[in-house]
């Protein structure tokens, strides 16, 4: 038996206000104040961008899943995590400060912000989950304290990935620093040295300074820890990872992640994904993509599966083709899927309500 796809489809360029609008009636329309036990914490998990993104979910809009909580009877926060690569998200404090630069403070959202696995990323609870490539995951330590959730996903491209979703902004966003770093740890990146300018982007950008640059730019193999930040960033594509073996692996660990991470609070767990200004970077990088396809709408869901597949066949079908193979060519995405369904994360079959 599949799950249930909501979908409130808008036009391509719609102002901010019908995108809240849509927003607050699909989660009605899915029910997803119904995972909200009355009186509990509910993390409301988004991304509040790289500086120098503006691809992000609007706070105008997270803010609606803000007062959806309220209306539920919840007690709703704003939660994320540091990230492994050099940034303005890799404390809590610079993370903080970014967070209320683009709009999420806690007094335009009117709920407070936390960030779970504490200071600089090193909180966390090993949760067991035996499954192909995972023994344990490495869950953001006040993440497990908490009894509900909704997941708030801009899908976007995403570089080691293909895409990213609901299962990505769960595994890697809800992981500490050690789960996100186990997660990279399989694929790395390679230079290709005769269209490397030599910049130092990439050094500027490793977050384990395992790059050095002289004529060419250079990875120290022993260094590296595979998180593709120097391929995002290299202004003339000069890096890229070999696509052979990593790319399921990859995702199949953030399939056992996610799976491992929501854990016992399952029922309680909702998921929103915006179909809005979908970009071939995820907002980690400090830029303004352009995007790959048109507006379509916003998406909800209690099945991370099921709202990761619905959004690729969306937007596949909107271009007529395999639109996300395309932007990322052999990262095999659906690995999350296949994966995700045969340990029980959730389901690829899914009946889709428009709203």
């Amino acid at each position: 038996m599949g799950s249930t796809v909501w979908f409130a489809p808008f036009e391509d360029g719609a102002d901010e206000g019908t995108v809240c609008r849509r927003t607050r009636e699909v989660f009605a329309a899915a029910g997803l104040g119904a995972v909200v036990p009355e009186g509990a914490i509910t993390a409301v998990k988004t991304h509040f961008g790289e500086r120098g993104n503006d691809s992000f979910v609007s706070p105008a809009c997270v803010r609606v899943v803000v007062e959806e909580v309220k209306r539920a009877c919840g007690r709703p926060c704003l939660v994320e995590t540091s990230t492994l690569y050099r940034g303005q998200r890799h404390n809590a404090v610079d993370h903080f400060n970014l967070a209320v630069e683009h709009g999420f403070g806690p007094e335009a959202m009117g709920c407070p912000l936390i960030f779970l696995d504490g200071l600089r990323g090193n909180l966390h609870v090993e949760r067991p989950v035996n499954l192909r490539h995972c023994e344990t995951v490495a869950v953001a330590g006040d993440f497990t304290l908490i009894p509900a959730a909704i997941i708030v996903s801009h899908f976007t491209g995403h570089v080691l990935s293909g895409i990213g979703g609901a299962i990505k902004n769960v595994a890697m966003g809800l992981a500490s620093r050690a789960g996100k770093l186990r997660q990279h740890s399989q694929g790395r990146p390679e230079v290709q040295a005769a269209d490397c300018i030599a910049c130092g982007t990439c050094a500027q950008w490793c977050p384990e300074d395992a790059i050095m640059v002289g004529q060419a730019a250079h990875i120290d193999e022993g260094r590296c820890i595979g998180c593709g930040e120097c391929v995002s960033v290299c202004p003339v594509g000069a890096i890229d990872f070999d696509w052979n073996a990593p790319a399921a692996t990859f995702n199949e660990k953030m399939a056992e992640y996610a799976y491992g991470i929501l854990g016992d609070k399952r029922d309680h767990v909702g998921f929103v994904t915006f179909l809005h200004r979908v970009t071939r970077h995820c907002n980690c990088m400090g830029t303004k993509g352009e995007k790959v396809c048109p507006d379509l709408g916003v998406l909800a869901s209690t099945d991370p599966v099921a709202i990761d597949q619905a959004a690729v066949d969306l937007i596949n079908g909107a271009a007529g083709r395999d639109l996300l193979e395309e932007v990322w060519p052999g990262a095999q995405y659906t690995a999350q899927f296949a994966h995700g369904e045969a340990i029980g994360l959730g389901s690829r079959r899914y009946a889709l309500e428009r709203v």
